[in-house]
C-alpha cells in the first residue's frame, strides 16, 4: 500500500501502538518513561509553588503582615521550590546519562532484526527503503523514542489541569455581595459559565483546527517521494562521501560535481516539502493561535472584573489569572499531546511492521548429526527455483548428489545459476519446488543455525570488516591465536603477515584506527579463505576464490588446495576452466540446468557444452595450463 493511501488508524489501534512503543522504550532502558514523568511532575510542583509564593507575598503586603512573618512564608516556599528544583535536576541528569544507552539499544533492535532476518528480505529492493524508514521513525519528533516524552507531557498537562482546578476553587466560592448581572458573574455559576466558554473554545481547537492540522501534517510527512529523497540523501552522504574508500573514484572520474549536484537537488526537494508543510498547515495553526488569544483575553477580563467588584484580593487576582492560564494551557497542551500520539502512531506502525516482519523460512528443529567419520551426503532432488516477485526460473529440475570428501567444480556461463545453487545449498533461500536433502532428510527440517555450521563459504564478493585481522579470520572477538596464524599462512598470506608490526592484532582499514592496514583485493580474498579454513566446517564452497589473485598466488592456492580442504567436501565455482582440473568431478550448468557431469578429460572428449567452453578459453590459457596442471 502506498504511503499516500494508508488506512486510517482507529483510536483503539493508536492506543495499542502507543502502549507497544512504551514497552519497547522500557525494554531499551528500564525506567526511562518513569524518569521523564517524574522530571515533569517535579517541574510542575515548582511552578505551582511559585504561584502560591507570589500570591502569599502580595496578599501579605496588602494585609500589612510583619517582616518576620513575610520572611517565614517566603523561606518556606523558596525552600520547597528549591527542593523540587534540585530533585528535578538530579532526575534530569540521570535521564541524560541514560539517553545514549536508550538510543543505542533502540538502534540495536533494528540492527539485530536486519542481521537475523531471512536473506531473501535482505536482497529485496524494498528492504533498504524499509530499513531507512524504520531508522527515521524510531527517532525524531514523532517517533517511537518520542513516546515517553509525549506520555510524560500527557501526565504533566493532566495534573496541571487537576491541580489548577483544585487551587482555583477557593476563589470561586468567595461571595461578592453583588446582585444582578454582576452578582451572577461573580458567583460560582458565573465561573462555571466562563469555564464552559473556555471549554468550548478548547473543543473547537481540538476537533477543528488540531484535527485538520494533524491530517495535513501527516499527509505531507508520509509522502513517499520525500521518504525516497531522504534515503538518497543519506546514501550520498553516508555511503559515498563519508567513506574514504570512495575517495579514489570520486577524484579520478571527477564525480565531485555529480554528488554535489545530487545533494543540492535533494536539499531543494526537502526545502520545498518544508515550505509546503508550513503553507498547508499555516491556516490551521493561525486558527489555533487566534483561539488561544481570544481565550486569554476572556480569562484576563473575567479575572479583572471580579477583582474590581472586590471578590478577589490583589494576590488572589494574580494567582487566579496564573491558575486560569495554566488550566487553559494545560487543556490545550493535553490535546496537542493527544494529537502528537495520533501522528506518531503512523510512524510507530512502520517500525513495528518492520521489527515484527515474519521470516518466511522454516528454521527446523532437528539437530544435524555430529559424525566423527564426516559421512554426509547431499542431494538435490528435482529442484526448481525463482527469486521472489519474479516469474523466470533460475534453476530448472536440478538433480545431483555428492558425499563428503568429494571435490566438485561447478562451471558455466554468467547467469547460468551457479551461485544461486550455492545459496540454496546454504539455505539462504529455499527451493521453489523440489527438495535438498542431507543424509536423506530435507534440509529445511534441520535446526537452521545447526545446519549453517556445516558450511564455510568464500563468496566472490565476500566482505571483511574494520576489525582486527584475527577477529576477521575467527569471526569472533575470542579466538585461538595459533590457529589464526596457521590459517592465514595456509591461505597464502604468510609473507604479508610478517610485515605487520602488530601481527594478527593489526586492524584492517583506517575506519577506526589511523594505523589500520590497507589490503589489496587479492589479500582480502586470501583472508576470506583463511576465515573459511578457521571455521573448520565439513563443507566448503569457493565461489571464484582466486578471481582477484595474481597468477603466482593462484598457482600457490591450487597446489595447496588438497591441503587446505583436506577431507572436507568442496564445491569450486569458477569461470577459468583450467583451474577446475584438480577436482574429482566437474558439473556443467547452462540456463539453470545441469547439462554435463564428469572429469575434465571425459568432458573434453565428449565434445559437449564443456568442450565448447574449453575451446573458447584455450587461446587465453593454452600456454600456461600445461605448466600449472600437467
Amino acid at each position: 500500500m502506498s504511503d499516500s493511501k494508508r488506512k486510517k488508524l482507529s483510536h483503539k489501534e493508536i492506543r495499542q501502538l502507543v502502549i507497544k512503543a512504551l514497552k519497547l522504550n522500557e525494554k531499551a532502558d528500564k525506567g526511562y518513561t518513569l524518569r521523564a514523568v517524574l522530571d515533569n511532575m517535579l517541574y510542575l510542583a515548582s511552578e505551582y509553588l511559585a504561584i502560591v509564593l507570589v500570591q502569599q507575598i502580595i496578599n501579605g503586603i496588602a494585609d500589612g503582615k510583619s517582616l518576620n512573618e513575610m520572611l517565614r512564608i517566603t523561606a518556606l516556599n523558596v525552600g520547597l521550590c528549591l527542593l523540587a528544583y534540585i530533585t528535578s535536576k538530579i532526575v534530569m541528569r540521570r535521564r541524560q546519562c541514560h539517553e545514549a544507552t536508550h538510543s543505542q539499544n533502540l538502534n540495536n533492535m533494528i540492527n539485530e532484526k536486519v542481521m537475523r532476518m531471512d536473506f531473501s528480505h535482505i536482497e529485496s529492493p524494498d528492504t533498504n527503503s524499509r530499513i531507512e524508514r524504520t531508522v527515521n521513525n524510531m527517532f525524531g519528533g514523532h517517533s517511537v523514542s518520542s513516546i515517553p516524552e509525549i506520555t510524560a507531557g500527557l501526565v504533566y498537562h493532566f495534573f496541571t489541569v487537576i491541580i489548577g482546578v483544585i487551587m482555583i476553587l477557593p476563589s470561586v466560592f468567595i461571595k461578592s455581595g453583588q446582585s444582578g448581572i454582576v452578582g451572577f458573574i461573580c458567583s460560582p455559576l458565573g465561573f462555571l459559565s466562563a469555564a464552559a466558554l473556555v471549554a468550548v473554545s478548547e473543543v473547537i481547537k481540538i476537533f477543528v483546527f488540531n484535527a485538520r492540522f494533524d491530517r495535513a501534517y501527516e499527509e505531507i510527512q508520509q509522502n513517499k517521494e520525500e521518504n525516497l529523497n531522504n534515503m538518497l540523501y543519506n546514501a550520498y552522504l553516508g555511503q559515498a562521501l563519508r567513506s574514504y574508500r570512495s575517495g579514489k573514484e570520486i577524484r579520478i572520474y571527477g564525480q565531485q560535481e555529480l554528488f554535489i549536484g545530487e545533494m543540492e537537488r535533494s536539499t531543494q526537494r526537502t526545502i520545498k516539502l518544508t515550505y509546503d508543510t508550513y503553507k498547508k498547515c499555516y491556516k490551521y495553526n493561525l486558527g489555533l493561535q487566534l483561539m488561544n488569544l481570544i481565550s486569554r483575553i476572556f480569562m484576563y477580563g473575567y479575572s479583572i472584573f471580579r477583582a474590581i467588584y472586590g471578590t478577589l484580593s490583589p494576590g488572589d487576582v494574580i494567582a487566579f489569572v496564573m491558575l486560569f492560564t495554566r488550566i487553559s494551557s494545560g487543556i490545550t497542551n493535553f490535546s496537542d499531546n493527544i494529537s502528537m500520539c495520533r501522528i506518531a502512531a503512523t510512524y510507530i506502525k512502520d517500525v513495528f511492521d518492520f521489527l515484527e516482519m515474519p521470516d518466511e523460512q522454516y528454521k527446523g528443529t532437528i539437530p544435524t548429526e555430529k559424525r566423527n567419520d564426516n559421512e554426509y551426503e547431499f542431494e538435490f532432488c528435482h529442484v526448481w527455483f525463482k527469486y521472489p516477485n519474479t516469474e523466470q526460473y533460475v534453476l530448472r529440475d536440478v538433480n545431483m548428489k555428492w558425499r563428503i570428501g568429494e571435490k566438485m567444480a561447478l562451471v558455466g556461463r554468467n547467469g547460468c545459476g551457479k551461485s544461486t545453487l550455492v545459496k540454496l545449498l546454504c539455505r539462504l533461500y529455499d527451493p521453489t519446488k523440489g527438495e535438498i536433502t542431507l543424509n536423506g532428510i530435507d534440509i529445511r527440517k534441520y535446526d537452521y543455525d545447526d545446519y549453517m555450521a556445516l558450511f564455510s563459504v568464500v563468496f566472490q564478493d565476500s566482505s571483511l570488516f574494520a576489525f582486527s585481522l584475527a577477529e576477521n579470520v575467527a569471526a569472533s572477538t575470542e579466538y585461538d591465536a595459533e590457529k589464526v596464524e596457521d590459517c592465514v599462512c595456509r591461505s597464502g598470506m604468510s609473507e604479508r603477515l610478517d610485515t605487520l608490526p602488530e601481527g594478527i592484532s593489526a586492524y584492517l582499514y583506517k575506519d577506526f584506527d589511523e594505523h589500520g592496514v590497507e589490503i589489496s583485493g587479492g589479500e582480502a580474498q586470501k583472508l576470506c579463505l583463511a576465515r573459511a579454513i578457521y571455521k573448520g566446517a565439513p563443507f566448503i564452497v569457493l565461489d571464484e576464490p582466486t578471481a582477484a589473485l595474481d597468477p603466482i598466488s593462484e598457482h600457490d592456492i591450487y597446489t595447496k588446495f588438497n591441503g587446505i580442504v583436506g577431507t572436507r567436501t568442496a564445491i569450486y565455482i569458477s569461470h577459468r576452466l583450467s583451474s577446475c582440473r584438480f577436482c574429482d568431478e566437474i558439473t556443467v550448468m547452462d540456463n539453470g540446468e545441469i547439462v554435463e557431469r564428469g572429469s575434465h578429460d571425459m568432458l573434453v572428449t565428449a565434445g559437449g557444452h564443456y568442450a565448447q567452453l574449453w575451446s573458447a578459453q584455450a587461446e587465453y590459457y593454452r600456454d600456461t595450463a600445461g605448466e600449472l596442471f600437467e
